[in-house]
């Protein structure tokens, strides 16, 4: 029983570690990569949990993915995208056109 609780406080230390390198690493690369925002990834289940290509999610390990280009996003959380009709599951707001995208109307 004792290796048992050894083991698992053990488990709970690395993860809590990793996590908190991935953190600390994270908020470095962030800093150095301010201008490539167009480039960011994001976790297909957790959409605000952005990063770079190879990165994953801390929240369910899952790789980080190229946004699909949806052409529209809130206003006041541009990492949320959807398409005409959505409204941001933060804020309640509707998404708008992204910028500098033409959108035909049917």
């Amino acid at each position: 029983m004792k290796t048992f609780i050894s083991v698992l406080i053990i488990a709970l230390l690395s993860v809590t570690l990793a996590r908190a390198s991935f953190a600390n690493d994270r908020e470095h690369h962030h800093g150095q990569q301010q201008a490539a925002v167009t480039a960011e990834y994001s976790c297909p289940m957790h959409p605000e949990v952005t990063g770079n290509k190879g990165d994953s999610c801390p929240k369910c390990g899952m790789f980080l993915e190229k946004p699909q280009q949806a052409g529209y996003h809130c206003p006041m959380h541009p990492e949320v995208t959807g398409k005409k009709g959505d409204s941001c599951p933060k804020c309640g707001m509707n998404l708008e056109p992204v910028a500098g995208q033409k959108h035909h109307h049917h």
